[in-house]
């Protein structure tokens, strides 16, 4: 059946049809009433923990959160003194994170397997709960990297979790639960696939009893951030040819420095 081409497009590029709308309308809004529960609000307060523990920020830093959601994580940055932006698939979430934003931060629609910004464009790239729900986790995380200057940190819920595995062995639904979670060992060996032996540093976060960051193998949210380095553009410079000069002077002129101009 053919779809209008006016349509808005989600993160693969694909069309979204009306009823493509409907399910993210519908997601959104249990993941927005999730987040309202003594459960949803233990995460938010494990994850916004994690990430300030990964992340080791300074106040006034340019921060993109690529996949931000409802945008809870860019409010929690930006009450760090962050300068913030946020990109979003889906149309719903954008919207309702904008709304919830207003002028804090700025909300970006787009495809996070190719960012609308510049290179070295912030000093850091977060991703919460967002490349476990991406089909080409490398590109994903090679485009945050691109973006960086300094450093991309990434937060998953730990697929080896013991109450994940509950949650699936009993076929119970959980909102961050979703897509492919990627364990500590998957992130080192993504980080180390498309960045290379950079350094990195590494944590996880319980929620029961109580919100808690330490290096606990298997808590239920694991992140790692990885140091990046800032990509400089190579450009060609215009050689001149010093002028013709005759006898001992064309030795002198032999391979003359000042010959090559450098042009800005």
């Amino acid at each position: 059946m053919a779809v209008a081409s006016g349509l808005p497009k989600g993160a693969d590029g694909y069309i979204l049809s009306d009823m493509d709308k409907i399910f993210e309308a519908q997601e959104t809004a249990q993941y927005e009433a999730w987040l309202e529960t003594p459960a949803g609000a233990q995460y938010l307060r494990a994850s916004c923990a994690l990430l300030d523990q990964i992340l080791d920020f300074t106040p006034g830093w340019r921060v993109l959160d690529v996949g931000c959601g409802l945008g809870a994580h860019l409010e929690h940055l930006h009450e760090r003194g962050m300068f913030c932006q946020g990109l979003e698939a889906g149309p719903v979430a954008a919207k309702l994170a904008s709304q919830r934003l207003g002028g804090r931060a700025r909300i970006v629609k787009g495809d996070a397997h190719d960012l609308p910004f510049d290179d070295n464009e912030f000093d850091a790239v977060v991703l919460v709960n967002t490349l476990e729900l991406t089909e080409r986790r490398a590109q994903v995380l090679a485009e945050a990297a691109r973006v960086a200057a300094s450093r991309v940190c990434v937060i998953s819920a730990n697929p080896f979790d013991p109450s994940a595995q509950i949650a699936r062995w009993l076929g119970r639904k959980h909102p961050v639960l979703t897509g492919r979670p990627i364990g500590l060992l998957g992130l080192r060996r993504l980080v180390r696939e498309v960045l290379g032996p950079v350094p990195t540093t590494w944590s996880s976060a319980v929620t029961w009893p109580w919100p808690r960051v330490g290096r606990h193998p298997l808590g239920e949210l694991v992140g790692l951030c990885a140091a990046v380095t800032p990509r400089l553009r190579a450009m060609p410079l215009p050689i001149t040819t010093a002028p013709p000069v005759a006898g001992r002077e064309a030795l002198r002129a032999h391979g003359r420095v000042s010959s090559i101009h450098r042009v800005k």
